[in-house]
């Protein structure tokens, strides 16, 4: 079986058991159609499992049963899902994977209540392992994913001098990584690994969750529309402090520098002719470059992580998601911006 259908398999594998599980909680639910439309929409639209697939293979990975990890992985997608809807909502994203966010379909107040009606099926869910230390696993990286959000809302309203390649990195572990590091430690302690796997396992979900993150930036700039599913230059219209504004910043001549800070502190509309302009010297001041040697580090980090592991097939697929988020810019961004 070639190496993309290894990964596919996996992912239908989940779709299948998340597909009976929203089927049954569909059936008995006292949630009402509120609920049931959170649940289909999580359903229909799919999405890429990263991190619940993790979280089942880190199981396998360290000699453990999938099938034990399986309510956590569905929590964990659960929670993400939720996460999704609420920053949707606060960020006015109207696209997410090539169809309508789950505010701009069901409206915002709906959409912050279908994330809260998600999050209280996922601590169901989460509870059904048994295991405390993993829900304390989780529940935390769900405040750290909060406490990314937050900082990250801040991090807008902060002066440019103060805005640091340091700074930002400390968001993107919060907001992004920490989901990664939860799905793979949880399921590595259901697993019954040890403190070295464990610690890890860990390790790669942070190197794999802050590669994912930089890549985010990249193809929210470069990416083609019909390949992401996201509009291009929805971070620049909000204002984010992104690896690429913060590295241009510090490596553009003063006309270059002088307009991204005109951008990143407007109040008024940003234009398309706006996003192409900061695209221009994104491209001129080398920071998409940058961006992806830092992911491209990062990935090859993740990926020695998992050398002391046993040679597993869990293992192999654990480097081949790791390959594949390598793989998003060159599949998903426009050529004729990554050749500079």
């Amino acid at each position: 079986m070639e190496d993309e259908e290894l990964l596919h398999a996996e992912v239908r594998y989940f779709n299948c058991r998340l597909s009976e599980v929203i089927e049954q909680r569909t059936r008995s639910s006292k949630s009402g159609k509120i609920l049931s439309d959170a649940l289909n929409y999580i359903r229909d639209t799919g999405g890429k499992r990263l991190r619940p697939i993790i979280c089942m293979l880190a199981a396998e990975a360290v000699g453990g049963s999938r099938e034990k990890a399986l309510s956590t992985a569905i929590a964990i997608e659960l929670l993400h899902n939720a996460t999704l809807a609420h920053d949707d909502t606060i960020d006015e994203n109207n696209i997410r994977r090539r169809n309508p966010s789950n505010p701009a379909r069901f409206g915002a107040k709906n959409a912050i209540l279908m994330g809260d009606l998600l999050l209280g099926f996922a601590c169901e869910m989460l509870a059904e392992c048994g295991e405390p230390e993993v829900v304390k696993v989780v529940m935390n990286a769900l405040a750290d994913i909060a406490l990314g959000q937050y900082q990250e809302f801040t991090l807008r309203l902060r002066d440019l001098s103060e805005v640091t390649e340091r700074a930002y990195m400390e968001v993107v572990e919060l907001k992004t990584a920490s989901a990664f590091m939860a799905s793979a430690e949880a399921g590595a302690m259901l697993g019954c690994g040890g403190e070295i796997e464990l610690e890890n396992l860990r390790n790669y979900g942070k190197n794999l969750g802050v590669a994912f993150q930089i890549q985010d930036d990249i193809l929210d700039i470069c990416g083609d529309p019909a390949k992401t599913g996201k509009p291009v230059g929805l971070d620049i219209k909000n204002r984010e402090r992104t690896i690429l504004v913060i590295h241009a910043l510090n490596h553009s001549n003063d006309v270059d520098r002088a307009y991204i800070e005109g951008i990143m502190s407007g109040t008024g509309e940003v234009t398309s002719s706006d996003i192409e302009r900061v695209r221009e010297i994104f491209i001129n001041s080398h920071s998409i470059k940058y961006a992806i040697a830092l992911s491209k580090g990062l990935i090859l980090d993740a990926k020695s992580n998992l050398e002391s592991l046993e040679d597993t097939e869990a293992r192999y697929k654990l480097q081949l998601i790791a390959d594949l988020v390598t793989m998003r810019i060159e599949e998903q961004a426009h050529e004729d911006y990554l050749k500079y």
